[in-house]
């Protein structure tokens, strides 16, 4: 096995075992970690389109309507018009749905606490270049930026 086939390995592990835990600790709220995901970014950033959810969500590759249908049925998401333009439909937390979104994110506080023993005191700013240059150039870069860019401005925002 080379390095990139070793690489390839590792990340594909590295994923399936943080879904894996992922998938554990959400299970008591009900929820998958596509939803947590997608009530999180609901939560954090406002209502936001089906595009512009697409644009920040991971979990189904920029195509989550199919989950967000589920979850309105659910009682989690509600659809409604903009407040600025009528044609505009927006996605936003029911009440149920954030208090999920904050559980979520506690539960998801356990995984926290296992990846930081795991990694101890790992620099990790060379794992974090390579994986950048594995993603350059793709479709889910511009995924990865915008999260990334929208977590700077709510850090900077709630300093």
């Amino acid at each position: 096995m080379d390095e990139l086939e070793r690489l390839g390995l590792l990340t594909k592990a590295v994923s399936r075992e943080s879904d894996r835990r992922l998938t554990e600790v959400l299970k008591p709220l009900g929820i998958t970690p596509s939803q947590a995901e997608v009530l999180q970014l609901l939560a954090l950033h406002g209502p936001m389109s089906l595009g512009e959810l697409g644009g920040l969500v991971l979990a189904e590759g920029g195509h989550p309507s199919r989950l967000v249908d589920r979850m309105v049925t659910a009682g989690m998401v509600e659809r409604r018009e903009s407040a600025e333009d009528r044609r505009r439909v927006e996605l936003t937390c029911t009440a149920s749905g954030q208090q999920l979104a904050r559980d979520a994110a506690d539960a998801k506080g356990q995984f926290r606490v296992w990846l930081r023993q795991q990694l101890q005191d790992s620099d990790l700013s060379p794992a974090m270049e390579v994986l950048a240059d594995v993603l350059r150039g793709t479709a889910i870069e511009s995924t990865v930026a915008a999260r990334t860019k929208r977590s700077l401005v709510n850090t900077r925002v709630s300093s």
